[in-house]
């Protein structure tokens, strides 16, 4: 199974009851890299919210990934460029409300799930 597939189920599962409009802007596979490449927006309409989830993987290693909530003047991303030294969980941090913070669970689960509950909190 491909990630791209892994992280439809996740959206499924964790976001569904939003009724969540999912678009795969990008997605490749080489084979004889062993490299996957995801690019997937999310939009949830009646939230205003949009979702994206970036992810390079390299065999069973995600090398790179960056994952991002809008919604109305909320805004959350999550990624492990190391440009934030200073964070003790370097280079994996978490911007909220202009500030960098430690991210101790970076899987895009806990993401999604993040994303549920602040959607269940605020615009169910």
């Amino acid at each position: 199974m491909t990630r791209l597939r892994h992280i439809l189920n996740l959206i499924n599962r964790l976001l569904g009851e939003y009724d969540p409009v999912v678009r795969v802007i990008e997605h490749y596979v080489m084979d004889e890299e062993n490299i996957e490449y995801l690019n997937v927006r999310i939009s949830i309409p009646h939230a205003n919210a949009v979702v994206v989830t970036r992810e390079y993987w390299q065999g069973n290693n995600l090398v790179a990934y960056g994952y991002y909530l809008r919604a109305y003047d909320y805004e959350e991303w999550w990624d492990n460029r190391p440009h934030h030294p200073e964070i003790q969980t370097h280079p994996h941090h978490r911007h909220l409300g202009g500030e960098v913070y430690p991210l101790q669970d970076s899987s895009l689960e806990k993401f999604l799930d993040t994303v549920r509950q602040l959607l269940h909190k605020h615009f169910a």
